[in-house]
């Protein structure tokens, strides 16, 4: 990638490097430690470090939604994690980029909006703060998430080492994906939990990605039984979280969302799909996180 498009921002502690490709924050870096913590994109095995998801949420079924009675196409996680953000200002400790709806957004998604994300870094944390304003004269449908990927282990521990851990005891389980699409309906699978935790094992990711709804925690941390390094990201009232790996894989990708993939008995009709974010005419949507180094 041509460095012009990466930005750096920097604490006493802790380093950040942005992509303006889909806002896309590339390195989190332990300055002390000199320890990574995001995946170092392979695109053989995982080519993002990670993921912008605007204006929907993982797939829609046959990549299509409908308002009324008009069909739209759109691709998997929406179009933001493929574009170019602009610079709105820019520190030696925080930046912010922006997007706006344009002529190839708007025959996709028929929706005149902005977006703005603020990247700061303070001490040992990074906190990512996502504006949406509806620049349209009606309602905008959309949502909205960001998920990144974390490299496991951080160091030389093992993977059996390792496990996410929620800040509450979460009453559901995990729900899998079938062909990208997401059931309800089943059982969840409450076995990937102990107590508060999701412990790492070679077939933990066999059936694909885990996604948790309803969520009555306000963060989940990575962290391992040998050292002290972990991450902690927290969401507050995010009602999404999706994992994603594969069995064997060095990485983990944490995704709290306001939206989620599409059901496999949807209609198709948006403004019935789980998770839409209904947002009136000139008002600003805002999602926080803030991650927490050790």
């Amino acid at each position: 990638m041509d460095d012009s498009s990466l930005i750096t921002i920097e604490s006493e502690f802790i380093s950040a490097t942005i992509s303006l490709v889909g806002a896309e924050l590339k390195s989190l870096f332990d300055l002390e430690s000199r320890v990574e913590y995001i995946w170092q994109e392979k695109k053989a095995i995982s080519p993002i470090s990670s993921l912008f998801c605007f204006p929907v949420v993982g797939k829609l079924k046959d990549d299509k939604y409908r308002i009324g009675r008009k069909y739209h196409q759109m691709q998997k996680n929406g179009f933001a994690k493929d574009m170019k953000f602009h610079v709105k200002s820019q520190m030696k400790d925080q930046v912010s980029l922006s997007l706006s709806h344009d002529q190839d957004t708007l025959l996709c998604y028929p929706f005149m909006f902005n977006l703005v994300i603020t990247f700061k870094v303070y001490g040992p944390k990074l906190s990512v703060s996502i504006e949406v304003k509806n620049m349209d004269k009606k309602e905008m449908l959309f949502s909205i998430g960001y998920g990144t990927v974390f490299n496991v282990p951080l160091a030389v521990e093992a993977l059996e080492d390792y496990y996410l851990e929620f800040s509450n005891r979460e009453e559901r389980g995990a729900y899998n994906l079938d062909n990208d699409l997401v059931n309800f309906e089943h059982v969840d699978n409450k076995k990937v939990l102990s107590d508060r935790k999701i412990n790492f094992n070679y077939d933990l990711f066999k059936h694909g990605e885990l996604i948790f709804r309803d969520l009555s925690s306000s963060s989940v941390a990575l962290k391992n039984r040998v050292s002290e390094k972990s991450i902690a990201i927290n969401f507050e009232s995010v009602p999404y979280i999706s994992f994603r790996s594969f069995p064997g894989a060095n990485f983990v990708q944490i995704t709290p969302s306001f939206g989620v993939t599409d059901a496999t008995d949807t209609t198709g009709d948006i403004m019935m799909k789980e998770g839409i974010i209904d947002l009136e005419q000139e008002k600003t949507f805002k999602m926080d996180m803030v991650y927490h180094i050790r």
